[in-house]
């Protein structure tokens, strides 16, 4: 079986720019987004070796936004900047924001191609990132009210069993892990979790975390300590949510 050619993502809102990108990439497996929320989808909902964002959108770089979110989601694919907007500080930004590399606009074509061929041929931040159910599992346990979770959908309680967990519940754990000590939206874990299906979430979301709440509660832990409801918000995760079990706020 011949292997496949790399697969890249293209943010770019120029049609003429990505018409030209399409002709000088044809060595590789292209999926071209021109809006955001569309590229967003895409990357949640498929595998991607590299990624490439014009950070210009209406004028003002908002492909930054993009980078910031794939990172924060765990995206560990390598990611190519470009930009043409008068703004020099904008290399720095771009790679703050999680970029592995910039290219100012205009740029040669095989210089493109020579950058792209280096990123996959180090096999960017993590060649084994992986995805079910249209949500990203990165490749780390981490912890959630005493239980480790791991990238293979198992969480580990500390009374020793261990419990196998869908995708999405895996999604809404790893958000509520990270946002320890704050808020969490509805809004906005609907849209990372379910992505484009978001408006046939409906209640969705209330039955995942009720199921949540009742594994974590059959195993001994107190679910409602480290995560309580705010009407018509979304939820307050506790700030020793992430802590072993055992340890208590201070």
């Amino acid at each position: 079986m011949s292997q496949r050619n790399p697969r890249l993502l293209l943010l770019i809102e120029s049609p003429d720019l990505g018409g030209i990108l399409k002709l000088a990439l044809a060595e590789f497996e292209l999926d071209l987004h021109a809006e955001p929320d569309s590229a967003a989808d895409a990357f949640r909902r498929r595998t991607f070796d590299l990624a490439i964002v014009d950070l210009a959108f209406g004028g003002r770089p908002e492909g930054l936004g993009s980078i910031r979110d794939w990172r924060a989601a765990g995206a560990d694919l390598p990611i190519i900047a470009i930009s043409g907007l008068p703004k020099p500080s904008l290399g720095v930004e771009s790679l703050d924001a999680g970029a592995d590399d910039y290219l100012r606009k205009p740029f040669h074509h095989e210089e493109l191609l020579v950058r792209i061929r280096k990123l996959l041929a180090r096999g960017g931040r993590g060649a084994d990132v992986r995805k079910a159910g249209g949500v990203l599992l990165g490749r780390s346990l981490f912890m959630f009210g005493g239980a480790t979770v791991t990238p293979d959908l198992v969480v580990r309680f500390p009374d020793g069993a261990e419990e196998r967990i869908r995708p999405k519940q895996h999604g809404i754990l790893q958000m509520f892990a990270e946002r320890a000590g704050g808020l969490v939206l509805k809004d906005e874990l609907v849209k990372r979790v379910w992505g484009s299906d978001a408006s046939d979430a409906g209640h969705s979301v209330n039955e995942y975390v009720s199921t949540l709440r009742r594994l974590f509660i059959r195993h001994k832990i107190d679910f409602n300590r480290h995560v309580a409801s705010e009407p018509k918000a979304g939820w307050r995760i506790g700030a020793a949510a992430t802590g072993a079990a055992g340890e208590t706020e201070a």
